[in-house]
């Protein structure tokens, strides 16, 4: 592992951080308030760094191991910088201005601000760019806004994956898209009721699929006060957690590939099967009346299920029946490639259909080979091994760090496993657990759940790798 590749390329994606930092003190001139000197200070450091490594050069390509701690890397020194930027700006408490800047970044939208309402509109914009760059992947803009760093690419490939024959024009089509339906999205937010600054601060935090709001209550004020607003809103929760593959159908208006996607079907049939069930236990275990019901129940499983994180009521008053179902959406969570987290739709598909696919090998005696495939997408031994390690790993930490949750905050398991599950599927629904008056503990707890939740726990696999290289024969 080289150093010498691996800490220029860090300064190099940083410089995208730096970029955005300068945002602040722009926003807080315009606005007519101090410019913020820790922020503009923190960006030009950055900037300074990254300049300096575009002309020291590299020391040569990174390996995909190097990629891996690159990215492990990264998601931990870009909320670090931001923390230490809150903190120097108007005193937050450091370890709360990190736990936050991780929930901006990962796309999860906690928040352990008593009250947001009273910070400086540069502030609030800094928490939705965080999630709106966090989620579309700082990686993302480093590829295309700094071609010359050719190694980006490894890097990039850790974090998604390619949909055309190059990075490069992969990374180039998912922001594209994702700029596009922002921009829509703003008009259709504008539209139904929202001022200038709600609706830019929330469809970012929206299409992220990271839950942020400007307001304490999330999004119940701004429903209550435009309802129809709730539509759009509903809209770009569930185009953010849809695949770019499919999206890239969609904008294009090929609707007749989009449907034959397998994941986007399986998606939609789950969403609507999870909020009619949601809404029916609403009614009937909660006694909620039946429009309420409905309202609240296709909602808050459309935010749960794309892991969003909006609400419009207090979750922690509602029965355990219905914050099962919600954990259910939460874990399972949206589509691969996506904004989304949690173990995702196609993982989920495929552990589904495997079942089938192992019954059919059992109830005959004679050898049967099963074709397996989840609509066009042929699902190979080393595809299915993979996804069943990951779901195995993904609820294994999942119930663990809930028991350790569980014991720190001193709260019902049903209620520690809700708030480990948001925090891990970068969701950031809560039945009140996780707020200011969390203690110290059970905020790292969380923050390690998120950042393990937006890596797809690459971390563990650093680890093992690191500890069982030497035993491992690799037989040619």
């Amino acid at each position: 592992m080289g150093l010498k590749r691996i800490v220029p390329t860090v300064f190099a994606i940083l410089t995208i951080e730096g970029v955005m930092m300068l945002i602040v003190p722009i926003i807080d001139i315009f606005t007519d308030h101090v410019p913020s000197y820790s922020f503009a200070l923190i960006s030009l450091l950055l900037l300074f760094a990254g300049f300096v490594v575009a002309r020291g050069g590299y020391g040569g390509e990174i390996s995909p191991f190097e990629a891996l701690v690159t990215a492990s890397i990264v998601w931990l020194l870009m909320p670090m910088l931001s923390a230490i930027a809150m903190y120097l700006d108007f005193g937050m408490n450091i370890y709360d201005a990190f736990f936050e800047s991780v929930s901006g970044f990962t796309g999860t939208g906690f928040t352990v601000i008593p009250d947001v309402t009273v910070l400086r509109p540069s502030i609030l914009l800094w928490r939705s760019l965080m999630q709106w760059i966090g989620e579309l992947g700082v990686v993302v803009l480093a590829v295309i806004i700094l071609p010359q760093y050719n190694i980006m690419t490894r890097v990039y490939l850790v974090e998604r994956g390619k949909l055309t024959p190059t990075v490069v024009t992969t990374a180039k089509m998912v922001a594209g898209i994702y700029f596009l339906l922002t921009g829509i999205g703003f008009l259709m937010y504008m539209f139904g009721g929202m001022g200038v600054f709600e609706a830019i601060n929330l469809i970012m935090t929206t299409i992220a699929t990271g839950g942020m709001s400007v307001y304490n209550d999330s999004v119940a004020s701004v429903v209550a006060r435009s309802p129809p607003v709730i539509l759009p809103i509903l809209i770009f929760m569930v185009l953010g957690a849809q695949n770019f593959g499919d999206l890239r159908y969609l904008v294009t208006f090929r609707l007749g590939t989009l449907f034959k996607s397998g994941e986007f079907k399986a998606y939609m049939v789950l969403l609507l099967s999870f909020s009619g069930l949601l809404a029916i236990s609403l009614h009937y275990v909660d006694g909620m009346g039946f429009g309420a019901s409905i309202v609240n129940g296709v909602f808050h499983m459309v935010s749960g299920s794309t892991t969003t994180g909006f609400s419009l009521i207090d979750l922690g008053s509602i029965s355990d029946v219905s914050k099962a179902l919600l954990f259910l959406g939460m874990l399972i969570g949206g589509a691969t490639f996506s904004t989304a987290g949690g173990i995702k739709v196609f993982r989920f598909v495929v552990a589904v259909k495997n079942i089938g696919w192992s019954a059919a090998r059992m109830a005959t005696r004679i050898p049967l080979s099963v074709r397996r495939s989840v609509g066009s997408e042929s699902i190979s031994d080393e595809v299915l091994m993979s996804v069943l390690g990951f779901i195995a790993v993904y609820v294994f930490t999942d119930l663990t760090l809930a028991v350790l949750f569980s014991a720190i905050a001193k709260t019902t398991f049903i209620n520690a496993l809700f708030e480990i599950t948001s925090a891990l599927g970068c969701v950031g629904l809560s039945v009140g657990v996780v707020s200011h008056t969390l203690n110290l503990a059970g905020k790292f707890v969380i923050i390690a759940a998120m950042y393990l939740g937006r890596l797809e726990f690459i971390q563990f696999y650093l680890i093992l790798a690191y500890m069982f290289r030497k035993r491992i024969k690799v037989i040619a």
